[in-house]
């Protein structure tokens, strides 16, 4: 008994080599064709993305290949026109610094000669007069206005009492009017003067008499300061004379203070 089972298991197992070996033959070259097949889809997969990235980066790359010319035009007239712009501006700024500096120039000169002018005039106005040329009786006393000649004194009793007028008003610098003048030339160009009697231009001195017809209403400067001259006391007005600003006691017409050249 014992040997016959010996026998049937020796049986067996040289049975089963003969059995099992066509079946895992079989599962091997299966195996073998599925990873063919699996690393072949793998290939094409990659192949297929490669394809999709090249027409991405083509299509991504072709418009930029399409137009660069275009662009390196455009952006070549950009600049011209750019440095064009540029240099016209320069041009036109250059013109406009050297006619702003010439006007400048100008006016600078023009200053100058109107302050040499002022100078010369307040010098004359300051100078005194040499005593051979002093006339005691300037202006002859009339009761008829004619060149040369100046009104009587009122014989009514004047309304508002006389004031001891100081010239030492031209010492303070608030009343700067050279200055002002200089700064404001436009201000002090009066124009055309019309003289009531046609006598023409006779410089009056401080003390004289002036005929009424020439301090009336028409001929008061209503604003002194405006001009940086002090405002006149009650009784008394600034007037303009030709081109002198004279300060008059309306009551008896006595020249109380006087700027020759004043006005231009």
């Amino acid at each position: 008994m014992r040997k016959f089972l010996i026998t049937l298991l020796l049986a067996g197992a040289a049975a089963t080599p003969a059995i099992a070996g066509p079946n895992d033959w079989s599962d091997r070259q299966q195996s073998r064709e599925d990873r063919q097949q699996a690393r072949e889809e793998r290939q094409a997969a990659r192949a297929e993305a490669r394809s999709e990235r090249s027409a991405e980066h083509s299509s991504y790359v072709a418009p930029a290949r399409q137009e660069p010319r275009q662009q390196a035009v455009d952006r070549a007239q950009f600049n011209a026109e750019a440095m064009r712009a540029a240099r016209d501006a320069r041009r036109e700024s250059f013109a406009g610094d050297r006619s702003e500096r010439i006007e400048q120039v100008q006016e600078r000169l023009q200053d100058r000669r109107q302050e040499m002018r002022d100078a010369r005039d307040l010098r004359q106005s300051n100078r005194p007069v040499p005593n051979v040329m002093r006339n005691r009786h300037p202006l002859v006393v009339s009761d008829t206005p004619r060149p040369g000649t100046q009104p009587p004194l009122p014989s009514a009793r004047r309304p508002t009492p006389a004031v001891q007028w100081s010239t030492n008003w031209r010492n303070n610098n608030r009343y700067n009017w050279q200055d002002y003048r200089h700064r404001h030339r436009s201000i002090f160009h009066l124009g055309f003067y019309y003289d009531p009697f046609g006598w023409g231009y006779y410089p009056y001195q401080i003390g004289w008499r002036m005929w009424p017809s020439y301090f009336g209403s028409r001929y008061w400067i209503n604003d002194p300061w405006m001009y940086r001259l002090p405002y006149a006391p009650p009784g008394y007005r600034w007037i303009r004379y030709w081109n002198d600003a004279v300060l008059v006691d309306t009551w008896t017409g006595t020249v109380v203070d006087v700027i020759p050249g004043f006005f231009w």
